[in-house]
Parts: C-alpha cells; sequence; structure tokens
C-alpha cells in the first residue's frame, strides 16, 4: 500500500472519530438535560403537591376547630332554644299585680314537687303565688339573693284559700299528691265538677285565678272536703307569673 492511500485512510478516520465524539457529546448532554428538566418537573410537583397536602391539612385543621367551636356553641343554646320553644304555650296575662319569672331549677332532687324560679323580694314576708297560664301552680315561700324556693301544688307543705262554685264557698287548697280543699262549711252544697278557683283573702293570690274543678266530695263530722283535678300540669315547670302586689 504506498504511502498516499494509506495518510488517507487514516484522515478519515480520524475525522469519523471527531464527529461520532462531537454525537456523543451532543447526546449526553441532551440527555443530561432532559433529566435535568425532569428532575426540576417533579420537584416542582412534588413541592406543589406537598403544598397542596400541608394546606388542606391546615384547612381541615381549621375546619376541625370551628365545627367543634360551632358544636360546642349550638350544644349550650340548645337547652335555651328547647326551653323558650314551650314558651309559645304560655299566655301573656296583662295585670300590673304579677310578674314573669322563669324556673332555674329543681330546689331538691328527687322531689319534683320543689323549685327555684328567678324572682326575689328580700322583703318577702308571707307566701305569694305562681300563675301559668291564668292557673295556680303554686306558692313561693322563701327568697334568697336573686331567686325564690316555689312549691308547686304537688308539695304537701302548699296551700292557699279559695272559693268554690258560683256561691264563692269558702275553703282552703292543700297541697300534696291530690289537691284537696279542706274546712268547706257543712252547711254549703258542694257538687261534682264546681269550679275552684282562689279567694285572695290570704293575700297570696288575687280572686280568681283557676285552681281547679271537684272530682270527689268527703264528708266529715265538722266540714266537708273536695278532691280537685288542678288544671296546671306540674310536671313541666318553665315559666310563671308571679303575684307580686
Amino acid at each position: 500500500m504506498n504511502k498516499k492511500i494509506f495518510y488517507t485512510i487514516i484522515a478519515i478516520i480520524i475525522a469519523i472519530s471527531f464527529y461520532l465524539k462531537s454525537e456523543i457529546k451532543e447526546s449526553v448532554l441532551f440527555s443530561f438535560n432532559f433529566i435535568k428538566e425532569e428532575i426540576i418537573s417533579s420537584y416542582d410537583i412534588v413541592k406543589f403537591e406537598l403544598s397542596s397536602y400541608f394546606n388542606q391539612v391546615k384547612q381541615i385543621q381549621t375546619l376541625t376547630k370551628n365545627n367543634k367551636m360551632y358544636r360546642d356553641y349550638i350544644e349550650s343554646i340548645y337547652p335555651i332554644i328547647s326551653n323558650y320553644k314551650k314558651l309559645k304555650n304560655f299566655q301573656i296575662v296583662n295585670n300590673p299585680k304579677i310578674v314573669f319569672a322563669e324556673t332555674i331549677s329543681y330546689a331538691n332532687l328527687p322531689d319534683i314537687t320543689s323549685i327555684y324560679v328567678n324572682y326575689s323580694d328580700k322583703k318577702l314576708s308571707h307566701p305569694k303565688g305562681i300563675i301559668y297560664n291564668k292557673e295556680v301552680a303554686g306558692i313561693v315561700t322563701k327568697s334568697y339573693n336573686s331567686y325564690s324556693l316555689a312549691l308547686l301544688n304537688t308539695n304537701p307543705n302548699t296551700s292557699y284559700t279559695v272559693f268554690i262554685g258560683k256561691d264563692k264557698i269558702p275553703g282552703i287548697a292543700f297541697g300534696g299528691e291530690e289537691l284537696i280543699v279542706k274546712y268547706i262549711p257543712n252547711y254549703k252544697k258542694i257538687n261534682i265538677g264546681d269550679l275552684v278557683v282562689t279567694s285572695g283573702l290570704d293575700r297570696i293570690f288575687y280572686e280568681g285565678v283557676k285552681v281547679g274543678k271537684i272530682t270527689s266530695i268527703i264528708q266529715r263530722k265538722l266540714y266537708q272536703e273536695a278532691i280537685i283535678k288542678p288544671f296546671y300540669n306540674p310536671y313541666y315547670p318553665t315559666f310563671f307569673y308571679v303575684v307580686n302586689n
């Protein structure tokens, strides 16, 4: 082989090698740039996802906190709402002799015949009547700083004077499991079904507040007694009027 052909072959090999080296370099750079872009893109995606996740966690925590706050608030006002639903059945009475009062709690559980009401009279010297829907509910017997003790008709220590029927036959009503009127004069005629109202003579009630109706009559030697079916239901003590004057 002559030298000219040999040198020509060498030159071709060198040229080919240089060209291939350039192509490999570009391929490597392209691959590196592609991988770099993918890594950056993946990092951005992961960063966005993490940011979204932590934002969602924070939002969930905030919503959970608010939900608990609202739930606690609803639970706190529910008894008030439930209680005031009963107010729609409460009759408004325009009478300057009475003042509005609300039950605070039972006074001595398991006894449910005595309650505390948000009424106070530091000068209370004798019982005052309590009225629900123009019906006798019981009496206030003791006053404290900002509330008073009230005895319902079902309490055995409750008593007040009454009139029976159209002839206003006098008697004294006593509370307990049965509401009973005692000391009714024997010479006065009373009947089952007669209406019993307060007399006002004891200054506990004013005259004419409805108590109930006679369901049975008991004859004694010196006087009569009458069992009364009261109008007031003592199992739902909520709102009252107190005879204040």
